[in-house]
Formats: C-alpha cells, sequence, structure tokens
C-alpha cells in the first residue's frame, strides 16, 4: 500500500507517526512528573493540530445550523475527555480518527484510480488527412464523419471507423477486456479506444467522437462513481437521525446519575467514551467503499456499472430474460449441413452455391461462404445478380437459371428452421441448413446462473424452432419467439406484476426498450447498439455472454462484504457499549471501537480490488 501512495499521502503519514510518537512520550512523562502546565500545553497543541479538520467541520455544522454529525459527536466527546483531565484521550481520539482518516482517503483513492483510468481510452488529439493529403492535427471533438485519420503503431484510435488502407494487429483490452490483439485489414471496422500494434492504418471516421463506443463507455464510468446504492443512502439518512440520537442519551448519561448522587467525572468519562464508540464513522465509510472498490473490480473485467444499486438489484433478483441472437449467440451463421434432393454433381452445386453467395452481401451468405471455404470461380456464369431480402439469381453458361436465397424465392415451402435453398430450372437441388453459432461457455454460463434465479427465459424475435433449438443445447425449458420489443416487454412486466426483480440481457436496437423497463438492464457491448448502451446499466464490453457469470459473482461479493462489515461494526459496538454502561470501557477501547473499527473494514473493502474473478 505504501509504494503505491503519493508524495502528500507519505508526508501525512509521516506526521502521524510523529504525532504518536510525541504523544506515547508524553503520556509515559505524565505519569512520570504528573500532568502540569507543560505536558497540558503540548497535549493541546498536538489536539489542535491532529483535530483541526474535526473542529472545523463541527464549527461549520453549528454554523450552519446542522452541527448534528460524526465531527460534532468527536469534538464534544474529546473536549469532555480533557474537561476531566484525560488530555492523551483527547488527543489520541483525534490522532486515530485521522489514521482513520487516512486509510479511508487513500482506500477511496485506490479505488477511484482503478475505475478513473480507464476513461484515459482516448487520445486527445487526432492525425486528420486533409483535402490537399497533409497531415493535421486536430483535437478529437473536431473530428467529422467522413474525416480520414491516420493512426501509427501505438496510438490509440480516436473514433470509431472503417480502415480504408493498411494492416495491423490492435489491442482492443479497454474495450473488450481480450488480451490477444486482432489482425486488421482494409474495410474493417475499428472501435475508438484501440491501439495499434505493428503497422499503420487509415481509417474514415463512421462516428463523431461523442457518439463512438469509447465516449459511451466514460459516461457509463461517470455515472457508476456517482450513482448511490440503496444501503449508501440508507447509511446517510440513518446518521442524520443517529447523531442526535446519541448526543441525547450522552446528555443524559452525564446529567442524570451525577444528579441522583454518583460521581460526576466517571459519568463525565462514561459519556465521552459513550460518545466516540457511537460515531458512525465506520459505517459510513465503508459502505460506499465497499460498492467503490466493486466497480474498480467490475472495470478491471471488462464489466461497466452505471451505480451501484444495480449490484445490490442483481444479487436478489428473480428472474433473467435473455435475447438470443448476438446475445446467446454470435450472430454468425454456420452451415449446419446440406441436403440435395437429385442425383447431380455435388461439386457443382457447392460451386454454384459459394460463387453465387460471393456476390451477396448479406450476412448469412458470408457465412455460408466462409463455411465452404471453396476456389472462387469466374467461368460459371453469364449473369449474376442480387435480389435485395430474397436471394440471388443466375444464368449458367449452359443457359440454365439458377436460383439461390428464401423459400419465398425459389418456390419452397418451409418448416420454419433457417434455410437457404438452391433451385436450377424451377426444380429444387439443395438446401443449406444453417444454424447460429451459441457462444463459447454459454451452456456452463446457464448452469451457475440457475443457482441464482428461480426462471431463466429466452425471449427473441426469432422463429420458434430457432429459439427452440438454442433453448434445448442450453437446457432451458421456457423460451418465447416471434416477439416484437412489445411483446418482450409484456413478458418482463408479467414477472414485475407478480413482484418478481427482473434483469433483462440483450443487444439489439428492438432490445433497448426492454432494458430500460427491466430493473437491470445489461447489453453486450462488442454487438450492442448505440440506443441497447444507453439504455442498459451494465454494459459487458467484450459481448460475452460468460461475462454474466462473473457479474454474479461481483455483485455477490459486494453485497456480502456490506453484510459483513455492518454486522462486524455493529457487533463491536454493541459489545463494547455494554462494556461502557458498566464502567468498564475505557476511552481506548472507544476509539478502537470506532476508528479502529473503521480501519478493520475499510481494509477488509479494499480487499475487493485484488480479488480474481
Amino acid at each position: 500500500m505504501v509504494k503505491n501512495m503519493n508524495v502528500e499521502e507519505k508526508d501525512e503519514l509521516k506526521n502521524l507517526v510523529l504525532m504518536g510518537l510525541i504523544t506515547f512520550l508524553l503520556t509515559i512523562a505524565e505519569h512520570t512528573w504528573s500532568l502540569n502546565f507543560l505536558i497540558k500545553f503540548i497535549y493541546i497543541l498536538l489536539y489542535l493540530v491532529a483535530g483541526k479538520n474535526v473542529l472545523r467541520l463541527a464549527f461549520l455544522g453549528i454554523k450552519n445550523g446542522k452541527p448534528m454529525d460524526e465531527n460534532f459527536l468527536m469534538t464534544v466527546a474529546t473536549i469532555a475527555a480533557m474537561f476531566i483531565g484525560k488530555y492523551h484521550e483527547a488527543v489520541f481520539v483525534m490522532l486515530f480518527y485521522r489514521f482513520g482518516e487516512f486509510f479511508e482517503d487513500l482506500a477511496t483513492n485506490s479505488s477511484r484510480d482503478s475505475i478513473k483510468s480507464l476513461m484515459d481510452i482516448v487520445p486527445d488529439v487526432a492525425i486528420r488527412i486533409n483535402k490537399e493529403g497533409l497531415r493535421e492535427e486536430v483535437d478529437i471533438d473536431e473530428i467529422e464523419v467522413g474525416d480520414i485519420l491516420e493512426i501509427t503503431d501505438g496510438g490509440k484510435i480516436p473514433v470509431d471507423g472503417l480502415i480504408i488502407s493498411g494492416n495491423a494487429s490492435i489491442d482492443t483490452s479497454s474495450l473488450t477486456g481480450e488480451s490477444l490483439p486482432l489482425e486488421v485489414a482494409k474495410n474493417d471496422k475499428v472501435l475508438s479506444s484501440s491501439i495499434v500494434i505493428g503497422g499503420i492504418i487509415r481509417i474514415k471516421a463512421s462516428k463523431v467522437f461523442d457518439d463512438s463506443i469509447a465516449a459511451k463507455i466514460i459516461s457509463l464510468i461517470e455515472e457508476s462513481v456517482e450513482n448511490k446504492s440503496t444501503s449508501e443512502k440508507f447509511i446517510t439518512r440513518f446518521a442524520k437521525i443517529y447523531t442526535p440520537l446519541v448526543v441525547g442519551l450522552a446528555l443524559f448519561l452525564a446529567l442524570i446519575p451525577p444528579l441522583m448522587g454518583y460521581d460526576l467525572n466517571d459519568y463525565l468519562l462514561r459519556s465521552a467514551t459513550f460518545l466516540v464508540l457511537s460515531c458512525p464513522c465506520a459505517l459510513v465509510l465503508s459502505v460506499p467503499l465497499s460498492f467503490i472498490s466493486t466497480l474498480g473490480l467490475a472495470s478491471k473485467n471488462g464489466i461497466l456499472i452505471k451505480g451501484s444499486q444495480y449490484l445490490e438489484l442483481l444479487d436478489k433478483a428473480d428472474v433473467l430474460l435473455t435475447d438470443k441472437t448476438g446475445t446467446l449467440t454470435t450472430g454468425k451463421f454456420i452451415v449446419k449441413n446440406i441436403e440435395y434432393y437429385t442425383d447431380c454433381n455435388k461439386e457443382k452445386i457447392l460451386d454454384y452455391i459459394y460463387n453465387m453467395e460471393k456476390t451477396s452481401s448479406h450476412p448469412i451468405a458470408k457465412s455460408i461462404v466462409e463455411s465452404l471455404d471453396r476456389k472462387e470461380k469466374h467461368d460459371l456464369f453469364k449473369e449474376v445478380k442480387n435480389v435485395k431480402g430474397l436471394g440471388v439469381y443466375a444464368i449458367s453458361k449452359d443457359d440454365k437459371e439458377i436460383l439461390l436465397g428464401s423459400s419465398k424465392f425459389v418456390n419452397q415451402k418451409a418448416n420454419g428452421d433457417k434455410a437457404v435453398y438452391l433451385s436450377i430450372d424451377s426444380k429444387l437441388y439443395a438446401k443449406i441448413s444453417i444454424e447460429d453459432k451459441i457462444k463459447d461457455q454459454a451452456f456452463e454460463t446457464i448452469e451457475y446462473l440457475k443457482n441464482y434465479y428461480q426462471n431463466i427465459a429466452i425471449v427473441s424475435g426469432d422463429n420458434k424452432e430457432s429459439v427452440k433449438e438454442t433453448a434445448d443445447k442450453l437446457g432451458l425449458s421456457q423460451y418465447y419467439a416471434n416477439l416484437m420489443p412489445d411483446q418482450k416487454i409484456e413478458i418482463l412486466n408479467s414477472y414485475k406484476d407478480k413482484g418478481k426483480t427482473t434483469v433483462f440481457v440483450g443487444d439489439g436496437l428492438n432490445d433497448a426498450p426492454v432494458l430500460k423497463q427491466a430493473d437491470v438492464g445489461i447489453s453486450m457491448g462488442k454487438t450492442a447498439s448505440d440506443l441497447a448502451i444507453e439504455s442498459s446499466d451494465i454494459l459487458i464490453t467484450n459481448g460475452e455472454f460468460a461475462q454474466t457469470k462473473k457479474l454474479m459473482q461481483i455483485a455477490h461479493l459486494s453485497v456480502k462484504t456490506v453484510r459483513e462489515n455492518v454486522t462486524f461494526i455493529i457487533a463491536v459496538k454493541i459489545i463494547i457499549l455494554i462494556i461502557g454502561l458498566f464502567g468498564k470501557a475505557t476511552m481506548r477501547m472507544a476509539i478502537f471501537g470506532d476508528v479502529g473499527v473503521s480501519i478493520i473494514t475499510i481494509l477488509w473493502a479494499m480487499r475487493i480490488l485484488n480479488k480474481k474473478i
């Protein structure tokens, strides 16, 4: 921890240690020469130096008519201690409180730095190629759609764009968490914040910076630090009610027993001890820090969360609804099998399929080309043309009419599965069945998530056969198919009407409404539409469904840590309070019950940052 301190933090630690040493030596001197004027004077100087911030805030609180906080409690308690001659106790209270604040600041800064370091993912300036072909340096906010930008080896891509020249490897870890570099070349899309490795590329900007994926991620990071959880809000409200109650009880303890004949000094000490012990500092510090540390851990793992309240909602959620294409599946189709209907030359049929699909830009056509991986031939057809939305039409060298595409295009009845058909002179020759590849580890992730959710269901706009097949492969009995966006919302609300906490995972433009409506909306960043990202509460930057397992582990860890800290704090305080009521608790014991416990819970919260998930 010391290695990571800056100069100011190291100086602060040295000063605190020095004041602690002087106070310890004064305590020895007090026992040797009694509490004389010089020792009292030095004690008061140390008290003012150690407690200057507490005293200032207590004064400002009184001045502004809002005195009831932990600073007021500390001030009243320590002044009471000095009033009965316990100068060293008063100094130690302020000193240990400073130590507590020091560790809290150190922990908070460390947690926030881990989050905010992610915000340095784009350059301040970019190299733009102007109309004369010259390179010029411009601010990234000045980049317009269509601008030609050059990124050299080691440079960060400033905005989303399309490569128009050059090839390189790019590091996308700032977006996706993927450690392996990605090979890119002409016509490949690239995202802002990716780092060019071993090459020089020129891209045409497809978005301005404010619309780029990096800008949206930065916005999510900023929101995550600002938004408070339910527990944090409760602690803030709790402290406002709790403080005046504690002051009232302390006054009762200081005044009533002495009026009944009991020793004034004894009950003043008990009252001061009670005030120190009752400070809610450990609660006020450890709960927010637990969530800030968790947000940092999530960010390290490529999961961006808009606010800590979503961690609590995730931990108690009952229902998980998930889209299929692009969420559970890759959105890239592969050839499942090819069925031939006549005794034909299969090699020639495959050549037809490959070379006709080669002319199409449709995603399914591209997937078929990749799956077949044959040689391109230029002497098969007299004519080839695309019929938008249906398929490819061709005339072969021997004047045969060839149709390749949907069942409607080739006049065939389909059973609902995803397939492409090939006919020659109106006679069916082949059926290419395709399927959307399920993402890696999706099955294992679903099995893990079953430990958390009462209901897991697929809600998709795809046809029933396709959705059922995916559900069966993933071991899910619940699925809904052929849905429009409003129908997805109806299904979501049917669970919410039963008092269930809902989570929805999706990526498409049509998922945006239901992402917004869910208690927790999770978008798959790599394939997610801009609207889906903006509508969601959590962004999984690499788009892998398997990350939802990590997300649940992180959410559970944060809530568990908060519960552990709150339980520990309350247990220690209750034990020492009981001891204090019988006059057996010393001021030092009260200091441990407040500052000592604060430091322990702060360190316990900080450990989250170094957790391996």
